[in-house]
Order: structure tokens, then sequence, then C-alpha cells
């Protein structure tokens, strides 16, 4: 079984699929799987929470990483295999680097419950077990209603309410170079 899943979800963005795909390739530590998941209808930001969902990950930990998003370095596999050996965490939590709003979790919630604007989906890794029973909350407004832009917050704090074993590596390991919202390369 490798190591991390890496659950990609893309729509008519080849450059940016392109670049995501590239630097996880030059990845020192190859134990991962890249799942590219197809948004081949347009079905925008809450419509591909469902692709998420059903994505099945193989590996022992899984994450998001969407399209227009990337690692921030060649070894961001190799310090979360490290720390996942290292303390066996259910959830390893990294800052990441958003263009847009700096560096996320901010020191004033960093090691606190997941809120809202500070962390989403490409801020974790969990075990596969954490997300089989977590990932159906990313299709959630957190209030029982429908998919929201949001929803990988509402899956996020569906983890935290499953398990207390998290790893917080103040490092950053994602580059965010924009708040999308699903837009094309195109639009």
């Amino acid at each position: 079984m490798p190591f991390l899943s890496i659950v990609t979800r893309t729509y008519k963005r080849p450059a940016a699929l392109a670049r995501c795909k590239l630097l996880l390739a030059a990845q020192t530590d190859k134990d991962f799987v890249h799942q590219v998941i197809e948004d081949t209808v347009g079905l925008g930001v809450p419509g591909s929470h469902a692709l998420v969902r059903d994505a099945h990950p193989v590996g022992e930990y899984a994450m998001i990483l969407d399209d227009d998003d990337f690692v921030a370095s060649p070894y961001f596999v190799s310090d979360l295999h490290a720390a996942a050996r290292a303390y066996d965490p259910d959830v390893i939590v990294f800052r990441v680097n958003n263009a847009q709003l700096g560096v996320l979790p901010s020191r004033f919630v960093w090691q606190m419950y997941p809120i809202l604007g500070q962390i989403g989906g490409g801020n974790v890794i969990v075990k596969r077990e954490v997300w089989d029973a977590c990932i159906a909350a990313i299709m959630s407004d957190g209030n029982g209603g429908g998919p929201v832009y949001e929803g990988d917050y509402y899956y996020l704090a569906e983890v935290w309410r499953h398990t207390k074993r998290i790893h917080w590596m103040d490092k950053v390991q994602v580059i965010v170079p924009h708040i999308g919202r699903g837009e094309t390369e195109d639009s």
C-alpha cells in the first residue's frame, strides 16, 4: 500500500494540472499515488466535491490537492512520511502559502479547531480510515444542506470530531497561487 494518495480535482486547467503533476513527479519520496479526477461536465467547485467523495484513495493517508495548487518542495512527501512514522497521527496539519491571504492557518489560530477561511483540504493529510469516515461531509454546508464552496472546511470539521491524534507541522508544504473558485484557464 502506498503511503499517500493525493486526490486532485480538475476542470479545463491543463497548464495548472501540468505544473501540479510536474512538481509531484519531482518528489524525492515516490511512495505516493496521484489520483486525478476530471470534472468532464463542469460541475463547478461544489459539484466537484462529489468527485472527491467518490475518489476511493488507496494510500495509508489521503489528501486533496487542487489542480491549481502545488507542493512547495521536492521533500513534501518525505517530510510527511517522516512525521507519520515518528508520531503515528490520524491527521497531519501543515501550512499553505496563499498568495492572497498569506500563510494559513495564521499564527492566531495555529493548533486550534478548524476555522473557515484558515484551513482547507490542501492543509492536511488524513489516515485513509478517517477519510472514509468523514469525506461525505464534503457534500454538506454543515447544517444538513447541500454542497457549497466551503465543503473542504466542513469535511475537516468532521475530521476533527473523529480524531484526537493530530500532528502540527509548522512548515509551508503547499502553495495556493490564487483563490480560483473553479475558474477555467480560459475564463
